[in-house]
């Protein structure tokens, strides 16, 4: 839950250098767009949004050789990603609450980096159907949005896990996994022997969504000060949120991730919050947008009974009812 007497400093990273398909860089803005400053208005905090980073963008790449495109995709991504830290840091350290608008997943290096220098001891909880824990030896894409969890654990290429000058970021036993469903051979490999907490959507299914998300909570809770919230938009299933890069067929319905959203929200102290991989080009009216803005308030302690989308300006939601 979100204390009302820290402020919500908003920073969009229009990021879509570590993948292939265009349009999650979009996703800052329709975040936007689907009503988040007047869901803080309704629920009274207090927040500033600082605009986007600068990135490059990947369709201006696409005409350079292979060779050079994938260096210049790679340097601006250890770029933002320091520029991000250096941001989140100073947000925390201050006392105040990030919360990063992506972009590809490899957004959250720099957002764990700095919550990392801020805080004694982070936590991550990482709602996703892929884990991201891929490292340059196992990825068989080479896209540096499955990598991201492995870099904050110390693996992967050294200018990225040592983002801030030190690595790893956070320890294996203060990571949790939630809601993973595609999952790559060697990474299932890698998250064993590191002994990395890692719930699926068939754990999901064996056990419940109750015992799942405590189990959970307590893991990343334990030993740390504050926990830092990673959710990746293609966890839920693709006939509730389309607007994804990466549509999932069995992702998480809309009562487990409100759920999920609610509980850690009820039960954890938040460091920040990353909303990423929106792509507003797959989305339907900017649903899965408007979604995510009802998900993050939930997060943030405020639950959707208690404003029905309300806050939502009268253009962007129509429910039918003329009563």
């Amino acid at each position: 839950m979100l204390q009302h007497d820290k402020s919500i400093h908003i920073l969009g990273v229009p990021l879509d250098l570590g993948l292939s398909k265009l349009g999650a860089d979009m996703g800052p803005t329709a975040l936007r767009y689907a009503g988040l400053y007047q869901a803080f208005d309704y629920a009274g905090f207090k927040y500033e949004d600082h605009g986007d980073l600068d990135v490059l963008k990947n369709f201006t790449l696409d005409r350079l050789p292979v060779q050079e495109r994938n260096k210049k995709r790679f340097d601006e991504i250890i770029r933002v990603s320091d520029q991000l830290a250096h941001f989140v840091n100073k947000i925390a350290s201050s006392g105040g609450f990030p919360l990063t608008l992506g972009g590809d997943h490899s957004t959250s290096i720099g957002s764990i980096a700095g919550l990392a220098k801020a805080y004694e001891r982070l936590g991550v909880i990482w709602i996703d159907a892929h884990p991201d824990a891929n490292t340059p030896d196992t990825s068989p894409s080479g896209n540096v949005h499955g990598m991201p969890l492995a870099t904050s654990l110390g693996h992967g290429y050294k200018e990225l896990t040592h983002c801030l000058g030190f690595a790893p970021k956070v320890r294996y036993e203060d990571v949790c996994i939630v809601g993973a469903k595609d999952i790559d051979p060697e990474e299932l490999e890698f998250l064993r022997n590191h002994d990395v907490c890692m719930y699926t959507t068939f754990d999901i299914q064996d056990m419940g969504i109750g015992p799942v998300i405590r189990q959970a909570v307590e893991r990343v809770g334990k030993h740390t000060d504050a926990v830092y919230v990673s959710f990746d938009a293609d966890a839920m299933d693709m006939n509730l949120a389309p607007g994804t890069g990466i549509m999932t067929r069995g992702g998480l319905g809309y009562r487990e991730i409100s759920y999920i959203m609610e509980y850690i929200g009820r039960n954890v102290t938040l460091a920040g919050v990353d909303m990423i991989e929106l792509n507003p080009l797959m989305d339907k009216r900017n649903a899965t947008a408007e979604l995510c803005v009802e998900l993050l308030m939930s997060l943030l302690g405020v639950r959707y009974s208690d404003y029905e989308k309300s806050y939502l300006p009268d253009n962007q939601w129509e429910n039918g009812n003329d009563e």
